[in-house]
């Protein structure tokens, strides 16, 4: 009896202190991947484009190659185990190739990089040890550099210029211990569909 005891009592601490552990689980830091909204823009502004500027010029876009978003991210927990604050940083980029119709030869190519840093909160709809439900918003400054070359004039460009972008993550899950995964859906640069790795400490 005394050593049913003796397990039980140390049963009860052991999980007392796993408990503790896990609520002193201030930071997080993840990677994240996932489509980003600055590709599709230009993607679909291309598609959209395209007939308008072939009638007027000699030439087509063809080829588009896409980066998707990759995501770095910084969450502080709050006392409040609902909330937690930090900053997002994506990086995106989009290219394609300018080709002249009447030989269908390449001619030119473009490429635009896309670097964003975003403050960010998240709010915990459930938040437990092993299995969080939660939405995401950040706002903040968007870099673009877009360089693109003319080999007919052997002409190179390169220009940028800043914008305000932001992420909106409508639903988040993630799941595990110190380490997790994570599934968001929402809209923004991060991503429209995002999934990725995150280490708790």
């Amino acid at each position: 009896m005394k050593k049913i005891l003796l397990m039980v009592v140390a049963t009860i601490m052991a999980t007392a202190s796993v408990k503790a552990q896990n609520e002193d689980l201030k930071h997080e830091i993840g990677i994240s991947y996932g489509l980003g909204v600055s590709c599709i823009g230009d993607g679909i502004g291309n598609a959209l484009g395209n007939g308008l500027w072939d009638s007027a010029t000699g030439y087509k876009w063809e080829n588009d190659k896409q980066f998707g978003t990759l995501g770095i991210e910084y969450f502080y927990h709050l006392d409040d185990p609902k909330m937690a604050v930090g900053a997002i940083a994506t990086y995106a980029q989009y290219g394609e190739d300018v080709v002249k119709k009447s030989t269908d030869q390449k001619t030119g190519e473009r490429m635009r990089r896309y670097i964003a840093l975003m403050p960010s909160m998240k709010y915990y709809w459930v938040n437990k040890n092993s299995f969080g439900l939660y939405s995401k918003l950040a706002a903040g400054a968007m870099l673009l550099a877009d360089k693109s070359s003319d080999y007919e004039i052997n002409k190179k460009e390169n220009g940028s210029k800043m914008y305000f972008m932001w992420q909106v993550s409508a639903i988040g899950f993630e799941f595990g211990g110190k380490f997790r995964g994570f599934i968001e859906v929402g809209a923004g640069e991060q991503g429209i569909v995002l999934g990725g790795l995150k280490y708790k400490f």
